[in-house]
Protein backbone atom coordinates (compact mmCIF):
# COMPACT_ATOMS: atom_id res chain seq x y z
CA UNK A 1 0.00 0.00 0.00
CA UNK A 2 3.02 2.50 1.12
CA UNK A 3 4.69 2.01 -2.53
CA UNK A 4 1.37 2.01 -4.35
CA UNK A 5 0.77 5.31 -2.83
CA UNK A 6 4.52 6.75 -3.41
CA UNK A 7 4.28 6.36 -7.45
CA UNK A 8 0.53 7.81 -6.96
CA UNK A 9 2.50 10.68 -5.48
CA UNK A 10 5.25 10.78 -7.55
CA UNK A 11 3.44 10.81 -11.10
CA UNK A 12 0.80 13.36 -9.12
CA UNK A 13 3.70 16.11 -8.33
CA UNK A 14 5.30 15.13 -11.69
CA UNK A 15 1.81 16.41 -13.47
CA UNK A 16 1.99 19.00 -11.35
CA UNK A 17 5.24 20.09 -12.35
CA UNK A 18 4.65 19.67 -15.83
CA UNK A 19 1.46 21.75 -16.06
CA UNK A 20 2.92 24.17 -13.92
CA UNK A 21 6.10 24.32 -16.45
CA UNK A 22 3.42 24.27 -19.47
CA UNK A 23 1.78 26.93 -18.15
CA UNK A 24 5.37 29.02 -17.65
CA UNK A 25 6.19 28.62 -21.57
CA UNK A 26 3.03 29.47 -22.86
CA UNK A 27 3.15 32.74 -20.65
CA UNK A 28 6.34 33.62 -21.30
CA UNK A 29 6.13 32.09 -24.88
CA UNK A 30 10.22 31.08 -24.12
CA UNK A 31 10.05 29.28 -27.64
CA UNK A 32 9.66 33.07 -29.58
CA UNK A 33 13.09 34.03 -27.86
CA UNK A 34 15.44 34.47 -30.12
CA UNK A 35 18.52 32.88 -28.65
CA UNK A 36 15.95 28.99 -28.30
CA UNK A 37 15.61 30.05 -32.64
CA UNK A 38 19.98 30.32 -32.92
CA UNK A 39 19.95 27.48 -30.63
CA UNK A 40 17.95 25.49 -33.38
CA UNK A 41 19.70 27.45 -36.06
CA UNK A 42 16.66 29.09 -37.66
CA UNK A 43 16.08 31.43 -40.14
CA UNK A 44 13.20 31.90 -42.17
CA UNK A 45 11.15 29.80 -40.35
CA UNK A 46 12.89 26.79 -40.88
CA UNK A 47 16.11 25.42 -39.36
CA UNK A 48 19.03 25.05 -41.51
CA UNK A 49 20.25 22.28 -40.12
CA UNK A 50 19.14 19.02 -42.03
CA UNK A 51 19.96 15.83 -40.21
CA UNK A 52 16.57 14.41 -37.65
CA UNK A 53 19.48 13.96 -34.83
CA UNK A 54 19.60 17.89 -34.20
CA UNK A 55 16.13 17.86 -33.28
CA UNK A 56 14.36 16.33 -30.50
CA UNK A 57 10.35 16.42 -32.17
CA UNK A 58 9.53 14.92 -35.26
CA UNK A 59 8.36 18.26 -36.41
CA UNK A 60 11.39 20.21 -35.31
CA UNK A 61 12.88 21.46 -37.95
CA UNK A 62 9.89 23.70 -38.74
CA UNK A 63 8.28 24.15 -35.16
CA UNK A 64 10.16 25.64 -32.34
CA UNK A 65 7.74 26.07 -30.16
CA UNK A 66 7.01 21.58 -30.31
CA UNK A 67 10.69 21.32 -30.07
CA UNK A 68 10.99 23.12 -27.26
CA UNK A 69 7.99 21.16 -25.28
CA UNK A 70 9.19 17.58 -26.80
CA UNK A 71 12.93 18.93 -25.05
CA UNK A 72 11.19 19.58 -21.69
CA UNK A 73 9.49 16.49 -21.54
CA UNK A 74 12.46 14.25 -22.59
CA UNK A 75 14.13 16.39 -19.87
CA UNK A 76 11.40 15.09 -17.44
CA UNK A 77 11.37 11.85 -18.67
CA UNK A 78 15.50 10.69 -18.87
CA UNK A 79 14.41 9.79 -22.49
CA UNK A 80 16.55 10.62 -25.72
CA UNK A 81 19.42 11.00 -23.67
CA UNK A 82 18.94 15.13 -24.36
CA UNK A 83 21.01 16.14 -21.12
CA UNK A 84 23.72 14.72 -22.44
CA UNK A 85 23.36 15.32 -26.53
CA UNK A 86 22.04 19.14 -25.85
CA UNK A 87 23.89 20.63 -23.11
CA UNK A 88 23.39 24.16 -24.06
CA UNK A 89 20.23 23.64 -24.58
CA UNK A 90 19.77 22.58 -21.50
CA UNK A 91 21.37 24.76 -19.41
CA UNK A 92 19.31 28.19 -21.20
CA UNK A 93 16.15 26.29 -20.62
CA UNK A 94 17.27 25.95 -16.75
CA UNK A 95 17.66 29.60 -16.91
CA UNK A 96 14.40 30.47 -18.46
CA UNK A 97 12.44 27.81 -16.49
CA UNK A 98 12.89 28.70 -12.84
CA UNK A 99 11.14 25.30 -11.61
CA UNK A 100 12.83 23.42 -14.59
CA UNK A 101 16.23 22.45 -12.93
CA UNK A 102 14.30 20.14 -9.93
CA UNK A 103 12.15 18.11 -12.20
CA UNK A 104 14.88 16.88 -14.47
CA UNK A 105 16.27 13.50 -14.09
CA UNK A 106 19.78 13.69 -13.69
CA UNK A 107 22.42 11.27 -14.97
CA UNK A 108 25.82 11.15 -15.58
CA UNK A 109 27.27 12.00 -18.96
CA UNK A 110 30.79 11.22 -19.11
CA UNK A 111 31.48 11.20 -22.88
CA UNK A 112 31.07 15.26 -22.66
CA UNK A 113 32.83 15.78 -19.70
CA UNK A 114 35.95 14.56 -21.47
CA UNK A 115 35.14 16.49 -24.24
CA UNK A 116 35.31 19.36 -22.44
CA UNK A 117 38.18 18.42 -20.03
CA UNK A 118 39.81 17.53 -23.36
CA UNK A 119 39.22 20.87 -25.27
CA UNK A 120 39.90 23.06 -21.69
CA UNK A 121 38.91 25.88 -24.13
CA UNK A 122 40.17 29.59 -22.79
CA UNK A 123 40.92 31.44 -26.07
CA UNK A 124 38.77 31.43 -29.69
CA UNK A 125 40.80 32.16 -32.76
CA UNK A 126 39.24 32.82 -36.51
CA UNK A 127 41.55 31.26 -38.71
CA UNK A 128 41.29 32.09 -42.50
CA UNK A 129 43.52 30.43 -44.72
CA UNK A 130 43.80 32.32 -47.98
CA UNK A 131 42.76 31.50 -51.16
CA UNK A 132 43.55 28.79 -53.51
CA UNK A 133 43.13 29.40 -56.37
CA UNK A 134 43.91 26.04 -58.23
CA UNK A 135 41.63 24.32 -55.17
CA UNK A 136 37.34 24.46 -56.07
CA UNK A 137 36.46 24.37 -52.57
CA UNK A 138 39.15 26.92 -51.48
CA UNK A 139 38.83 29.53 -54.75
CA UNK A 140 37.58 32.45 -52.09
CA UNK A 141 39.61 31.30 -48.68
CA UNK A 142 38.45 28.93 -45.38
CA UNK A 143 37.71 29.97 -42.49
CA UNK A 144 37.31 27.74 -38.71
CA UNK A 145 38.31 28.34 -35.39
CA UNK A 146 40.60 27.39 -33.55
CA UNK A 147 40.22 26.39 -29.48
CA UNK A 148 42.95 26.68 -27.27
CA UNK A 149 43.87 26.45 -23.53
CA UNK A 150 47.44 28.84 -23.51
CA UNK A 151 48.53 31.22 -26.25
CA UNK A 152 52.04 30.02 -25.65
CA UNK A 153 51.37 27.18 -27.54
CA UNK A 154 48.79 27.94 -30.26
CA UNK A 155 49.84 24.38 -32.40
CA UNK A 156 48.81 22.25 -29.42
CA UNK A 157 45.03 23.26 -29.78
CA UNK A 158 42.05 22.27 -31.34
CA UNK A 159 40.17 23.57 -34.60
CA UNK A 160 36.08 23.16 -35.16
CA UNK A 161 35.81 23.16 -38.51
CA UNK A 162 32.75 23.15 -41.28
CA UNK A 163 33.39 21.24 -44.57
CA UNK A 164 31.15 19.78 -46.83
CA UNK A 165 32.05 15.77 -46.06
CA UNK A 166 32.87 14.14 -49.92
CA UNK A 167 36.18 12.72 -51.53
CA UNK A 168 35.53 13.82 -55.01
CA UNK A 169 38.16 14.47 -56.90
CA UNK A 170 37.12 15.59 -60.12
CA UNK A 171 36.91 19.37 -60.21
CA UNK A 172 33.50 19.81 -62.29
CA UNK A 173 31.41 17.35 -60.26
CA UNK A 174 32.44 18.82 -56.86
CA UNK A 175 31.55 22.34 -58.50
CA UNK A 176 28.19 21.25 -59.35
CA UNK A 177 27.26 19.27 -55.94
CA UNK A 178 28.57 22.16 -53.76
CA UNK A 179 26.75 24.63 -55.92
CA UNK A 180 23.41 22.72 -55.74
CA UNK A 181 23.72 21.32 -52.06
CA UNK A 182 24.25 18.29 -52.91
CA UNK A 183 26.80 17.67 -50.30
CA UNK A 184 26.64 17.06 -46.40
CA UNK A 185 28.37 20.07 -44.45
CA UNK A 186 29.38 18.74 -41.16
CA UNK A 187 31.20 19.95 -38.22
CA UNK A 188 34.75 18.21 -36.85
CA UNK A 189 37.04 18.89 -34.27
CA UNK A 190 40.22 18.07 -34.56
CA UNK A 191 44.03 19.00 -34.05
CA UNK A 192 44.65 22.73 -35.11
CA UNK A 193 48.20 21.37 -36.19
CA UNK A 194 46.52 19.11 -38.70
CA UNK A 195 44.81 22.03 -40.04
CA UNK A 196 47.95 24.02 -40.29
CA UNK A 197 49.81 21.47 -41.84
CA UNK A 198 47.02 20.85 -44.56
CA UNK A 199 47.29 24.53 -45.31
CA UNK A 200 50.28 26.28 -44.39
CA UNK A 201 52.78 22.91 -46.15
CA UNK A 202 49.93 21.03 -48.39
CA UNK A 203 48.20 23.15 -50.34
CA UNK A 204 51.05 26.13 -49.86
CA UNK A 205 48.72 28.46 -48.68
CA UNK A 206 49.30 31.62 -46.35
CA UNK A 207 47.33 32.06 -43.39
CA UNK A 208 45.99 34.41 -40.86
CA UNK A 209 44.72 34.34 -37.45
CA UNK A 210 42.71 36.62 -36.04
CA UNK A 211 42.21 36.36 -31.80
CA UNK A 212 38.86 36.88 -31.00
CA UNK A 213 37.59 38.33 -26.97
CA UNK A 214 35.16 35.92 -26.61
CA UNK A 215 34.66 36.14 -22.57
CA UNK A 216 34.75 32.18 -20.71
CA UNK A 217 31.26 31.99 -20.44
CA UNK A 218 30.66 32.78 -24.26
CA UNK A 219 33.46 30.43 -24.85
CA UNK A 220 31.55 28.03 -22.91
CA UNK A 221 28.74 28.71 -24.63
CA UNK A 222 30.52 27.99 -28.46
CA UNK A 223 32.29 24.66 -26.99
CA UNK A 224 29.05 23.27 -25.95
CA UNK A 225 27.25 23.74 -29.34
CA UNK A 226 29.83 22.50 -30.98
CA UNK A 227 29.15 19.50 -29.27
CA UNK A 228 25.86 19.76 -29.98
CA UNK A 229 26.81 20.16 -33.67
CA UNK A 230 29.12 17.53 -33.61
CA UNK A 231 27.15 14.39 -35.44
CA UNK A 232 24.51 16.61 -37.43
CA UNK A 233 24.79 17.38 -41.11
CA UNK A 234 23.12 20.80 -43.42
CA UNK A 235 23.43 20.61 -47.05
CA UNK A 236 26.20 22.40 -48.28
CA UNK A 237 25.96 24.95 -51.02
CA UNK A 238 29.49 26.69 -51.92
CA UNK A 239 28.24 30.23 -52.31
CA UNK A 240 26.09 30.71 -49.27
CA UNK A 241 25.71 27.82 -46.37
CA UNK A 242 29.81 27.26 -46.56
CA UNK A 243 32.08 26.75 -44.42
CA UNK A 244 32.16 30.45 -43.19
CA UNK A 245 28.54 30.99 -42.92
CA UNK A 246 28.40 27.85 -40.50
CA UNK A 247 31.22 29.31 -38.25
CA UNK A 248 28.53 32.59 -37.86
CA UNK A 249 26.61 30.51 -36.33
CA UNK A 250 28.69 29.32 -33.53
CA UNK A 251 29.62 32.91 -32.81
CA UNK A 252 25.94 34.23 -32.49
CA UNK A 253 25.44 31.25 -30.49
CA UNK A 254 28.29 32.48 -28.49
CA UNK A 255 27.24 36.19 -27.68
CA UNK A 256 23.63 36.53 -28.57
CA UNK A 257 23.36 39.56 -29.28
CA UNK A 258 25.06 39.21 -32.33
CA UNK A 259 23.30 39.35 -35.69
CA UNK A 260 25.64 37.82 -38.59
CA UNK A 261 24.37 35.62 -40.36
CA UNK A 262 21.41 37.79 -41.61
CA UNK A 263 24.17 39.95 -43.40
CA UNK A 264 24.36 37.30 -45.95
CA UNK A 265 21.70 37.18 -48.35
CA UNK A 266 22.56 34.87 -51.02
CA UNK A 267 26.97 34.12 -51.22
CA UNK A 268 28.75 34.65 -47.84
CA UNK A 269 32.51 35.00 -48.89
CA UNK A 270 35.12 34.32 -45.99
CA UNK A 271 36.91 37.65 -46.74
CA UNK A 272 33.61 39.25 -45.62
CA UNK A 273 32.50 37.27 -43.00
CA UNK A 274 35.95 38.31 -41.61
CA UNK A 275 35.30 42.07 -42.20
CA UNK A 276 31.88 41.81 -40.47
CA UNK A 277 33.46 40.04 -37.08
CA UNK A 278 35.72 42.84 -37.01
CA UNK A 279 33.27 45.57 -37.71
CA UNK A 280 31.35 43.76 -34.75
CA UNK A 281 34.81 44.50 -32.43
CA UNK A 282 35.26 40.78 -32.13
CA UNK A 283 39.08 40.99 -33.24
CA UNK A 284 41.58 41.96 -30.57
CA UNK A 285 44.63 40.70 -32.40
CA UNK A 286 46.13 39.44 -35.68
CA UNK A 287 49.04 36.97 -36.81
CA UNK A 288 50.09 36.32 -40.31
CA UNK A 289 51.59 32.67 -40.91
CA UNK A 290 53.31 32.29 -44.24
CA UNK A 291 53.28 29.39 -46.08
CA UNK A 292 56.21 26.77 -46.82
CA UNK A 293 56.01 27.71 -50.22
CA UNK A 294 57.12 31.24 -49.51
CA UNK A 295 59.31 30.74 -47.24
CA UNK A 296 61.22 28.33 -49.66
CA UNK A 297 60.70 31.64 -52.79
CA UNK A 298 62.08 34.01 -50.10
CA UNK A 299 65.48 32.32 -48.97
CA UNK A 300 65.86 31.65 -52.92
CA UNK A 301 65.44 35.34 -53.69
CA UNK A 302 67.00 36.95 -49.96
CA UNK A 303 69.37 34.79 -48.94
CA UNK A 304 71.37 32.62 -51.66
CA UNK A 305 73.84 34.50 -53.29
CA UNK A 306 75.28 32.27 -55.39
CA UNK A 307 72.62 29.80 -57.20
CA UNK A 308 73.81 27.86 -59.44
CA UNK A 309 73.55 24.63 -57.54
CA UNK A 310 70.06 24.92 -56.32
CA UNK A 311 68.55 22.42 -59.18
CA UNK A 312 70.85 19.55 -58.71
CA UNK A 313 71.03 20.01 -54.66
CA UNK A 314 67.58 19.85 -54.39
CA UNK A 315 66.69 17.34 -57.00
CA UNK A 316 69.99 15.21 -57.89
CA UNK A 317 70.75 14.45 -53.87
CA UNK A 318 74.56 15.89 -54.50
CA UNK A 319 76.31 17.28 -51.54
CA UNK A 320 76.60 20.85 -50.47
CA UNK A 321 79.12 22.39 -52.96
CA UNK A 322 82.50 23.34 -50.94
CA UNK A 323 82.82 26.72 -52.92
CA UNK A 324 79.73 28.07 -51.50
CA UNK A 325 79.88 30.59 -48.75
CA UNK A 326 79.03 29.45 -45.21
CA UNK A 327 76.03 31.51 -45.10
CA UNK A 328 74.93 30.21 -48.73
CA UNK A 329 75.29 26.62 -47.20
CA UNK A 330 73.15 27.16 -44.61
CA UNK A 331 70.73 28.86 -46.75
CA UNK A 332 70.93 25.70 -48.92
CA UNK A 333 70.19 23.42 -45.61
CA UNK A 334 67.24 25.26 -44.89
CA UNK A 335 65.71 25.51 -48.34
CA UNK A 336 66.55 21.99 -48.77
CA UNK A 337 64.54 21.20 -45.50
CA UNK A 338 62.02 22.95 -46.31
CA UNK A 339 61.59 21.26 -50.20
CA UNK A 340 61.55 18.16 -48.70
CA UNK A 341 58.77 18.74 -46.20
CA UNK A 342 56.99 20.09 -49.69
CA UNK A 343 57.63 16.90 -51.60
CA UNK A 344 56.15 14.60 -48.88
CA UNK A 345 53.08 16.92 -49.01
CA UNK A 346 52.78 16.64 -52.84
CA UNK A 347 53.24 12.28 -51.69
CA UNK A 348 56.32 12.64 -53.95
CA UNK A 349 58.45 10.96 -51.49
CA UNK A 350 57.41 7.81 -49.20
CA UNK A 351 57.38 7.78 -45.45
CA UNK A 352 60.87 6.27 -44.79
CA UNK A 353 62.78 7.72 -48.10
CA UNK A 354 61.09 11.44 -46.83
CA UNK A 355 62.46 10.78 -42.75
CA UNK A 356 65.87 9.37 -44.11
CA UNK A 357 66.43 12.66 -45.91
CA UNK A 358 65.09 15.17 -43.74
CA UNK A 359 67.38 13.76 -40.62
CA UNK A 360 70.48 13.57 -42.68
CA UNK A 361 69.63 17.26 -43.76
CA UNK A 362 68.75 18.35 -39.91
CA UNK A 363 72.16 16.68 -39.25
CA UNK A 364 74.30 19.07 -41.49
CA UNK A 365 72.60 21.68 -40.52
CA UNK A 366 73.44 21.23 -37.11
CA UNK A 367 77.24 21.50 -37.75
CA UNK A 368 76.74 25.43 -38.58
CA UNK A 369 75.72 27.03 -34.99
CA UNK A 370 74.06 29.86 -36.82
CA UNK A 371 70.51 30.48 -36.08
CA UNK A 372 68.16 31.34 -39.34
CA UNK A 373 65.73 33.86 -39.53
CA UNK A 374 63.36 34.72 -42.67
CA UNK A 375 62.38 38.21 -42.30
CA UNK A 376 59.54 37.76 -45.14
CA UNK A 377 57.41 40.97 -45.62
CA UNK A 378 53.73 40.81 -43.74
CA UNK A 379 51.10 41.39 -46.48
CA UNK A 380 48.16 43.74 -46.60
CA UNK A 381 45.83 41.64 -43.98
CA UNK A 382 42.78 40.89 -45.87
CA UNK A 383 40.81 43.24 -43.48
CA UNK A 384 41.57 45.81 -45.21
CA UNK A 385 41.14 44.91 -48.35
CA UNK A 386 38.49 45.98 -50.76
CA UNK A 387 34.85 44.28 -50.31
CA UNK A 388 34.12 41.22 -52.59
CA UNK A 389 30.74 42.91 -54.34
CA UNK A 390 31.59 45.62 -57.10
CA UNK A 391 29.66 48.46 -58.95
CA UNK A 392 31.41 50.49 -61.93
CA UNK A 393 30.25 53.31 -64.11
CA UNK A 394 32.27 54.44 -67.19
CA UNK A 395 32.16 57.37 -69.59
CA UNK A 396 33.91 56.35 -72.94
CA UNK A 397 35.57 58.36 -75.92
CA UNK A 398 32.62 56.75 -78.10
CA UNK A 399 29.80 59.10 -76.36
CA UNK A 400 28.34 55.98 -74.19
CA UNK A 401 28.08 55.00 -70.68
CA UNK A 402 28.66 51.85 -69.62
CA UNK A 403 27.37 50.36 -66.19
CA UNK A 404 28.26 46.82 -64.48
CA UNK A 405 27.93 45.24 -61.35
CA UNK A 406 29.30 42.02 -59.70
CA UNK A 407 28.91 40.05 -56.71
CA UNK A 408 32.08 38.31 -56.54
CA UNK A 409 35.19 38.59 -56.16
CA UNK A 410 38.19 39.86 -57.83
CA UNK A 411 39.19 40.81 -61.20
CA UNK A 412 42.91 41.76 -63.14
CA UNK A 413 41.65 46.07 -62.84
CA UNK A 414 40.98 45.40 -59.04
CA UNK A 415 43.83 46.63 -56.34
CA UNK A 416 44.94 42.93 -54.96
CA UNK A 417 45.53 44.42 -51.59
CA UNK A 418 44.49 41.66 -49.07
CA UNK A 419 43.25 39.19 -52.22
CA UNK A 420 45.92 36.40 -53.53
CA UNK A 421 48.49 38.25 -56.27
CA UNK A 422 47.89 36.91 -59.86
CA UNK A 423 44.52 35.09 -59.28
CA UNK A 424 41.26 36.36 -60.63
CA UNK A 425 37.74 35.00 -60.38
CA UNK A 426 34.51 36.73 -61.29
CA UNK A 427 31.14 35.34 -60.89
CA UNK A 428 27.63 36.68 -63.43
CA UNK A 429 29.67 39.96 -63.91
CA UNK A 430 26.84 41.82 -65.61
CA UNK A 431 27.56 45.12 -67.76
CA UNK A 432 24.99 47.52 -69.92
CA UNK A 433 25.39 49.80 -72.22
CA UNK A 434 24.42 53.31 -73.24
CA UNK A 435 24.63 54.53 -76.59
CA UNK A 436 23.64 58.43 -77.14
CA UNK A 437 20.24 58.40 -79.01
CA UNK A 438 19.65 54.74 -78.09
CA UNK A 439 18.35 52.27 -75.42
CA UNK A 440 20.18 50.40 -72.89
CA UNK A 441 21.30 46.99 -73.86
CA UNK A 442 23.49 44.27 -72.03
CA UNK A 443 26.81 44.54 -73.11
CA UNK A 444 28.54 41.20 -71.62
CA UNK A 445 27.16 38.91 -69.19
CA UNK A 446 29.97 36.59 -67.57
CA UNK A 447 29.18 33.47 -66.30
CA UNK A 448 32.89 32.20 -65.03
CA UNK A 449 35.90 33.69 -65.39
CA UNK A 450 38.67 32.62 -63.89
CA UNK A 451 42.66 33.95 -64.86
CA UNK A 452 45.50 32.34 -62.85
CA UNK A 453 48.67 33.47 -62.88
CA UNK A 454 50.79 31.33 -60.58
CA UNK A 455 54.17 32.36 -60.95
CA UNK A 456 57.38 30.57 -61.95
CA UNK A 457 60.68 30.28 -60.22
CA UNK A 458 63.75 28.54 -60.20
CA UNK A 459 62.10 25.57 -57.86
CA UNK A 460 58.35 25.98 -58.87
CA UNK A 461 57.17 25.92 -62.65
CA UNK A 462 53.10 26.05 -62.11
CA UNK A 463 51.10 26.28 -64.89
CA UNK A 464 49.67 29.55 -65.43
CA UNK A 465 45.32 28.67 -66.71
CA UNK A 466 42.41 30.75 -67.33
CA UNK A 467 38.51 30.39 -68.47
CA UNK A 468 35.95 32.45 -69.04
CA UNK A 469 32.19 31.48 -70.28
CA UNK A 470 30.36 34.54 -71.35
CA UNK A 471 27.75 36.61 -73.28
CA UNK A 472 29.38 39.49 -74.79
CA UNK A 473 29.50 41.67 -78.31
CA UNK A 474 31.67 40.44 -81.21
CA UNK A 475 31.32 41.99 -84.99
CA UNK A 476 28.47 43.78 -82.99
CA UNK A 477 26.23 40.89 -81.90
CA UNK A 478 25.45 38.89 -79.16
CA UNK A 479 27.73 35.60 -78.79
CA UNK A 480 28.27 32.68 -76.25
CA UNK A 481 32.04 32.78 -75.78
CA UNK A 482 34.05 30.09 -74.33
CA UNK A 483 37.59 31.33 -73.82
CA UNK A 484 40.03 28.37 -72.16
CA UNK A 485 43.58 29.54 -72.23
CA UNK A 486 47.17 27.84 -71.11
CA UNK A 487 50.51 29.65 -70.46
CA UNK A 488 53.35 30.97 -68.24
CA UNK A 489 54.17 33.59 -66.11
CA UNK A 490 56.85 34.89 -63.95
CA UNK A 491 56.99 37.92 -60.90
CA UNK A 492 59.81 40.00 -61.23
CA UNK A 493 59.90 44.04 -59.25
CA UNK A 494 56.41 43.19 -58.16
CA UNK A 495 55.43 42.87 -61.58
CA UNK A 496 54.06 39.64 -63.43
CA UNK A 497 54.87 38.77 -66.75
CA UNK A 498 52.62 36.31 -68.53
CA UNK A 499 52.00 34.92 -72.14
CA UNK A 500 49.49 32.19 -72.61
CA UNK A 501 48.06 30.28 -75.65
CA UNK A 502 43.91 30.72 -76.05
CA UNK A 503 41.27 29.45 -78.56
CA UNK A 504 37.73 31.58 -78.49
CA UNK A 505 34.73 29.56 -79.26
CA UNK A 506 32.06 31.97 -80.08
CA UNK A 507 28.55 30.25 -80.96
CA UNK A 508 24.98 32.35 -81.69
CA UNK A 509 22.05 30.42 -83.76
CA UNK A 510 23.76 29.40 -87.20
CA UNK A 511 26.83 31.36 -86.35
CA UNK A 512 29.91 29.97 -85.24
CA UNK A 513 33.53 31.24 -84.65
CA UNK A 514 36.64 29.27 -83.57
CA UNK A 515 40.42 30.58 -82.91
CA UNK A 516 43.96 30.00 -82.35
CA UNK A 517 45.86 32.42 -80.96
CA UNK A 518 48.19 33.93 -77.63
CA UNK A 519 47.41 36.52 -75.27
CA UNK A 520 50.65 38.05 -73.34
CA UNK A 521 51.11 40.95 -71.10
CA UNK A 522 51.92 42.16 -67.62
CA UNK A 523 50.58 43.74 -64.33
CA UNK A 524 53.22 45.86 -61.84
CA UNK A 525 51.70 45.66 -58.36
CA UNK A 526 54.92 47.64 -56.82
CA UNK A 527 52.67 50.25 -55.25
CA UNK A 528 50.14 49.97 -53.21
CA UNK A 529 47.15 52.38 -53.79
CA UNK A 530 48.08 52.43 -58.13
CA UNK A 531 48.00 49.44 -60.28
CA UNK A 532 49.12 49.22 -63.96
CA UNK A 533 48.66 46.74 -66.44
CA UNK A 534 48.70 45.96 -70.53
CA UNK A 535 48.10 42.92 -72.44
CA UNK A 536 48.04 42.41 -76.23
CA UNK A 537 45.99 39.24 -77.86
CA UNK A 538 46.08 38.11 -81.47
CA UNK A 539 43.67 35.23 -82.64
CA UNK A 540 43.38 33.86 -86.17
CA UNK A 541 39.95 32.08 -87.03
CA UNK A 542 38.66 29.39 -88.67
CA UNK A 543 36.66 31.89 -91.18
CA UNK A 544 39.74 33.71 -92.72
CA UNK A 545 40.26 36.69 -90.61
CA UNK A 546 42.10 37.91 -87.52
CA UNK A 547 41.57 39.65 -84.69
CA UNK A 548 44.30 42.26 -82.75
CA UNK A 549 43.62 43.68 -79.55
CA UNK A 550 45.60 45.87 -77.52
CA UNK A 551 44.93 46.96 -73.95
CA UNK A 552 46.23 49.23 -71.41
CA UNK A 553 44.84 50.28 -68.18
CA UNK A 554 45.58 51.89 -64.77
CA UNK A 555 43.51 51.56 -61.62
CA UNK A 556 43.98 54.15 -58.64
CA UNK A 557 42.31 53.38 -54.89
CA UNK A 558 41.24 56.52 -53.62
CA UNK A 559 39.74 54.92 -50.25
CA UNK A 560 39.57 50.39 -49.24
CA UNK A 561 35.98 50.85 -51.57
CA UNK A 562 36.72 53.40 -53.64
CA UNK A 563 38.71 53.33 -56.63
CA UNK A 564 39.46 55.04 -60.47
CA UNK A 565 40.33 53.43 -63.16
CA UNK A 566 41.40 54.71 -67.04
CA UNK A 567 41.70 52.16 -69.54
CA UNK A 568 42.14 52.46 -73.33
CA UNK A 569 41.58 49.69 -75.89
CA UNK A 570 42.56 49.04 -79.56
CA UNK A 571 40.08 46.21 -81.11
CA UNK A 572 40.48 46.42 -84.76
CA UNK A 573 37.24 44.84 -85.32
CA UNK A 574 35.28 47.34 -83.79
CA UNK A 575 34.00 49.65 -86.30
CA UNK A 576 35.69 52.55 -83.77
CA UNK A 577 39.03 50.86 -83.36
CA UNK A 578 40.04 53.16 -80.28
CA UNK A 579 38.34 53.10 -77.18
CA UNK A 580 39.01 55.25 -74.11
CA UNK A 581 36.76 54.81 -70.77
CA UNK A 582 37.39 56.41 -67.60
CA UNK A 583 35.26 55.23 -64.55
CA UNK A 584 34.78 54.54 -61.03
CA UNK A 585 34.61 51.57 -58.73
CA UNK A 586 32.47 50.94 -55.78
CA UNK A 587 32.79 47.68 -53.55
CA UNK A 588 30.70 46.43 -51.53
Amino acid sequence: MGFKFFIFKLLFFTSLFSSSIESFVENSKIYENPYWAKLLHYRNDESEIDSNNFFVSENGKNNLKEELFETINALQSAKKDVLCRFPLRVEWLKEQIPSLKENIQNYSCSDLEKYLEATDAKFVTLVFPTSHINSPASMYGHTFLKISSNKDTPLISNAINYAAKTDEKNGLIFAYQGLFGGYEGRYSILPYYEKIKEYNNLEQRDVWEYDLNLNEQEIRKLVLHSWELKDSYADYFFFKENCSYAILWLLEVARPELELVNNFLFKTIPLDTIKLISKNNLIEKSNYRYSNMKKMRYIVDEKIENKSFINEFLNENKDLEGSLSKSDKISYLDLKSSYLQYERAENRLKKDEYTKKYLNILKQRSTFKEASSFDIKEPINPINSHDSARINLFYTSNDSFLFGIKPAYNDIYDIENGYLEGAYIDFFDINFKKEKNKDIKVDRFTFLKIKSLAPQDIIFKPISWGIDASIEHFNEELFFKVKPEVGISYNFLSTIFYSNLASNLLYKANEQYASLGTNLGFIINSFENIKFGSSFAYDKYNKNFENRVFEIFTTYKIDRNLALNLNYKNNNLEKKQDNLKFGIYYYF
